[in-house]
């Protein structure tokens, strides 16, 4: 019997996928063409040159930083970049960047430390009484062009990220990085949260290049219909015209890529039950499931502002949706309820949680939606309490 119940279940075909995960790379890519263009100038360039630099995207949660990267990394690879995943630690511990160079290597299906010259460094690990080799002398030892992509950048700025006594070692690794003064084409692509900017500059980058720092906001229209688009069809097997359901999802995603996954998820499950078929009933049930998810993404973004949320809310509910605020105007009565200290933690945090984000040299919420929610469920006050 038990070898029965096997021979079915090795004969059983798997289900169709019907999960959209909205982080890391996208399986439908489209739009940020001038970011993509721009970084590939900046390849180019650096190739040509034996020069370097720090090329830096920001933005808020579920903007799409991580998916950015990973396109970046194919265009690099595509020009002959060798492309390695960091953590903070490769900037100034000469064994994690020797790991994260040997796993770049295994991607490109190349023989453990046969290039980069780090069989040797290894060797030396264990059999020499030579002094360890430094983070520079590994990211000096070819002439390759080497492409760094560091995710969730902003943890550059959190406190003991660096031991006390290396954190000079990572200053002066960026440095040389940003300077271009490695004496080969390297390059650090990162990309994080809102305040990474900050973070650079307390490691003595202070300024980036105009084609070299990004604010990632929201999708080109064309860009998200056609992600929408690619979901339902090749990703759903949709049968039709789906017009419909993409101006209707459209209408409640602003763009968003966060938000498109919202919904495209649940599209992907009602399309599998209905075989297909897209109908009214389902889009139906695909929107109200998306808005369930989409409010889960703000509550997630707020968590965590345990106090002055109302003010907050309160200081946007008669600004025009998408608009932005000054830092003064925002800060000024924070500061008269809260006090300077706590006024600018809470500050601090909307900006890190993503409830606001840079804007044409002001700061906004980074969504309609998100603004509208936000107005809607903290700039009311509370009820009162009668008194028995």
């Amino acid at each position: 019997m038990r070898r029965n119940r096997l021979a079915m279940r090795k004969s059983s075909p798997p289900g169709p996928v019907t999960v959209a995960l909205d982080r890391g790379p996208a399986k439908y890519f489209h739009g940020r063409r001038k970011v993509l263009n721009d970084f590939c100038s900046v390849l180019q360039y650096a190739a040509n040159n034996s020069w370097g630099t720090c090329f830096l995207v920001q933005g808020a949660p579920g903007a799409g930083k991580s998916a950015l990267l990973h396109e970046c990394g194919l265009r690099a690879r595509a020009q002959g970049w060798v492309v390695a995943d960091i953590g903070t630690g490769a900037l100034w511990n000469s064994y994690d960047l020797l790991n994260d160079l040997a796993r770049a290597d295994k991607k490109m299906g190349r023989g453990k430390f046969m290039r980069f010259g780090l069989r040797d460094l290894f060797r030396r690990r264990y059999k020499s009484a030579r002094p360890e080799s430094t983070v520079m002398d590994i990211l000096r030892d070819e002439r390759k062009p080497l492409l760094f992509t560091l995710d969730e950048a902003q943890r550059l700025g959190a406190e003991n990220e660096f031991p006390s006594q290396h954190k000079a070692t990572a200053i002066d690794t960026l440095q040389f990085i940003h300077n271009g003064e490695l004496g080969r084409p390297v390059i650090l692509l990162a990309a994080g949260l809102h305040g990474c900017k900050r973070s650079f500059a307390e490691l003595a980058v202070e300024r980036f290049a105009a084609d070299c720092f990004v604010e990632l906001g929201v999708m080109g229209k064309e860009a998200e219909r056609a992600v929408i688009y690619d979901w339902l069809k090749k990703a759903g097997g949709a049968k039709g015209d789906p017009t419909d359901w993409i101006n209707a999802i459209a209408q409640e995603t602003h763009r968003w890529p966060q938000h498109i996954m919202a919904y495209v998820d649940p599209a992907l499950k009602q399309l599998a039950v209905d075989k297909g078929e897209m109908t009214t009933e389902g889009l139906n049930s695909v929107l109200e499931a998306g808005r369930r998810r989409r409010s889960e993404y703000y509550e997630g973004r707020v968590w965590g502002i345990h106090f002055g949320l109302r003010s907050l809310a309160k200081l946007f509910a008669d600004v025009p949706l998408g608009e932005s605020l000054t830092e003064a105007a925002i800060l000024e009565p924070l500061t008269q309820e809260y006090g300077f200290d706590e006024a600018h933690k809470l500050f601090r945090r909307a900006l890190r949680g993503g409830v606001l984000h840079t804007q044409a040299g002001g700061y906004a919420v980074p969504v309609p939606s998100m603004q509208e929610w936000l107005v809607s469920n903290f700039a009311s006050p509370l009820p009162s309490r009668r008194r028995p």
